[in-house]
């Protein structure tokens, strides 16, 4: 089992990783994972994710969002993804959950026509390595609507969580901002944003190249070939 502290060290890891890849660019983008106390270790707001550090993750209250420790230094303020990855935790158990700014996530979503609130997945072999599911089946994605403050998002995000037809989503995109994806523990979460990336971009170079189909595809039952 993962102490806290390494948890810690582990997020700061994972951020500058996810930095190096665009995904956390600026300071926008966020993470958590479980701290000890059965609180979420969230990272702060309005810093450059990189140069993050174990000591300035905050613990919050899964539940309320409530700080039950803070950061080391009182100057910082709890991430706006709070609400979300709260949120997350409570409606599918996740214990981490990665927040990206991720210019192909943009992109992905762009392609989704507005009245439409899903992307449609298939036919390729990374699907495998989202929890559920194979290379066969057809995954759709929830797409929401951007707000003006990330606290915002709650409601949308609460009824996407709530849909039966995205029950083996682990992430959701929200058009004109980046995405949320999440797993079970530090790991799964890493996985699931290594290979949700992956898909976003093999989607936009497929419609790039006139290949939409997986887009524009009526709406069906996930798990049909």
């Amino acid at each position: 089992m993962t102490g806290e502290q390494q948890t810690r060290e582990i997020l700061v890891e994972l951020l500058h990783e996810f930095h190096g890849r665009g995904w956390v660019s600026g300071t926008g983008g966020g993470i958590c994972g479980p701290a000890d106390d059965g609180g979420l270790l969230l990272a702060p707001t309005g810093v450059l994710k990189e140069r993050v550090r174990p000591g300035e993750f905050f613990v919050v209250d899964p539940e309320d969002g409530h700080v039950i420790r803070p950061a080391d230094d009182p100057a910082l303020r709890p991430s706006e993804c709070n609400a979300i990855f709260g949120l997350t935790h409570r409606k599918r158990d996740a214990w981490s959950v990665v927040h990206s700014h991720a210019l192909t996530a943009v992109l992905a979503a762009d392609l989704v026509p507005r009245l439409t609130d899903h992307l449609a997945i298939r036919g390729l072999e990374m699907l495998k390595g989202i929890r559920g599911l194979t290379n066969q089946d057809r995954h759709v994605l929830p797409v929401i609507d951007n707000t003006a403050r990330e606290r915002e998002l709650v409601a949308a995000m609460a009824a996407a969580l709530a849909d039966p037809r995205f029950e083996r989503a682990w992430g959701v995109l929200v058009r004109d901002h980046g995405c949320y994806i999440w797993g079970a523990d530090i790991w799964e979460a890493k996985r699931h944003t290594e290979v949700y990336h992956y898909l976003y971009e093999a989607v936009v170079a497929r419609h790039d190249r006139g290949h939409s189909q997986s887009i524009k595809e009526p709406a069906a039952t996930e798990g049909d070939a």
